[in-house]
């Protein structure tokens, strides 16, 4: 019923933006940081089979551009559902290489704290194409265009786009998500740049590691590689900081759609270094 949220989280030309692995955005740096976002139905979009929802995310993120990137996520939902109640739990861990060639994935899902799904597996670029090998929930070995990134890079030429003033962003992206088995054709439209410290925003986007920081409006779509439609499975809005912090989030599922206020903010260590 729900999928679980993409970690946010490319070569510039004009206005469309197609990546490739060897399009890195080195300049791009992330802030380690842990979120916490609450979540609530948006009952202004059509819900179909779904009378409330709320949940809360928590997402966190270290590394740096030598080491690789680790994110840590949490995805806990209770759907009301024909006056019955649905606690979904979905926890990810990951590890992106440093230089987007290598990631590694690991998730676990329950439904009212019975286990749902568990996935684990890695993905490695060579020789001009990504070797996918998932261990659970079964063993499944394939390969996935040369030119499929993976979360935490989709994240960064996100930035690099926004930065540059280009609106669209199409990319493959791999995530590990559910079996291991999907990839994703993306599109994101990049809106205008807002300037650090404008708009009235929510007190923990108050935080001096975000008002420094100019951010844009972004919405994400992403599309099954191996289905021709023009309806995406899922999409997400969010305002994306030049640090890769995201606030504001609408998530969209297809039956209902959530929204995720920025409730709680920790800016961790910095760790950067010299490449």
């Amino acid at each position: 019923m729900m999928r679980r949220l993409p970690i946010l989280f490319a070569g510039l030309a004009g206005l469309i933006l197609m990546g490739s692995p060897s399009a890195r955005s080195e300049e791009v740096v992330l802030a380690p940081h842990r979120a916490v976002y609450e979540l609530k139905l948006d009952s202004g979009r059509p819900v179909r089979g779904i009378d409330d929802a709320r949940g809360r995310i928590l997402f966190e993120t270290l590394g740096n551009l030598c080491e690789g990137y680790t994110t840590n996520f949490r995805q806990v939902v209770e759907l009301s559902v024909a006056g019955n109640q649905v606690v979904m739990d979905v926890r990810t861990a990951n590890f992106e290489e440093a230089d987007g060639n290598g990631f590694r994935f690991s998730s676990r899902s329950t439904e009212n704290g019975r286990p749902r799904e568990e996935t684990d597996g890695s993905a490695q670029r060579r020789d001009g194409i990504v070797r996918v090998a998932v261990t659970k929930p079964q063993a499944l070995n394939q390969d996935i265009d040369g030119g499929t990134i993976f979360p935490t890079e989709h994240l960064r030429r996100l930035v690099t786009a926004a930065r540059a003033g280009s609106t669209i962003l199409e990319v493959k992206v791999y995530d590990g998500a559910e079996t291991g088995a999907k990839l994703y054709n993306s599109t994101a439209v990049i809106g205008r740049r807002i300037e650090p410290g404008a708009g009235d925003v929510e007190a923990a986007a108050r935080n001096p590691g975000l008002l420094s920081q100019a951010r844009w409006p972004v919405t994400i779509s992403y599309f099954e590689a191996d289905k021709e439609s023009a309806t995406p499975a899922y999409s997400i809005s969010f305002e994306l900081y030049e640090n890769g912090v995201s606030r504001q989030l609408a998530i969209h599922y297809g039956e209902f759609s959530l929204r995720g206020t920025l409730a709680s903010i920790e800016m961790l260590t910095d760790t950067s270094c010299n490449r």
